[in-house]
């Protein structure tokens, strides 16, 4: 009978090791994802991840996570919105300034569809992990950005992946 105490805590002990190792192992993968789709792998230093968090589809976001990408999307814009006056002046527009504009176009495609979409909170799919990262572009100009990446039940598959400028 004195046994039993000890056994629980070694059995909750033993639960909760694996379920951590389990989810740093999807973040390495989400960050070996990240490095495959690098033109400068070697030159990518993460900024910041979250833990993995459950995933409910592919386009399915809390409201939270929403109204931070538009509040990222938004400084982003204004900062090009500035460099390019209002637009109108695209002519001087340097090499970081024309990838960012692409990136944040293709963002802003992703997150208007998700918005538009409206779809609602479905059953358990997977899972999502979220790294800021800095890097190279092709051209060699440095960037950030933060990419999505989500997983399948088991955690092991790579089912989609999302980007969004970081300013």
């Amino acid at each position: 009978m004195k046994l039993l105490p000890f056994i629980m805590a070694l059995l909750a002990t033993i639960m909760f090791s694996s379920c951590q190792s389990a989810k740093s192992e999807m973040v390495h993968r989400a960050k070996q994802n990240l490095e495959a789709s690098l033109d400068y792998p070697k030159q990518l230093k993460v900024i910041a991840h979250t833990q993995p968090d459950s995933a409910f589809g592919v386009t399915y976001f809390t409201r939270k996570e929403i109204t931070g990408m538009l509040k990222v999307m938004d400084v982003v814009t204004k900062q090009l919105m500035a460099k390019t006056k209002d637009i109108n002046d695209i002519s001087n527009v340097d090499v970081y300034t024309a990838a960012l504009m692409r990136r944040q176009m293709n963002a802003a495609t992703d997150v208007q569809t998700m918005i538009f979409k409206n779809v609602p909170k479905g059953k358990w799919s997977g899972w999502k992990v979220k790294i800021d990262y800095e890097c190279l572009d092709k051209d060699g100009i440095k960037y950030r950005a933060e990419r999505w990446v989500f997983f399948d039940k088991e955690g092991k598959n790579v089912i989609k992946t999302f980007e969004i400028p970081l300013p």
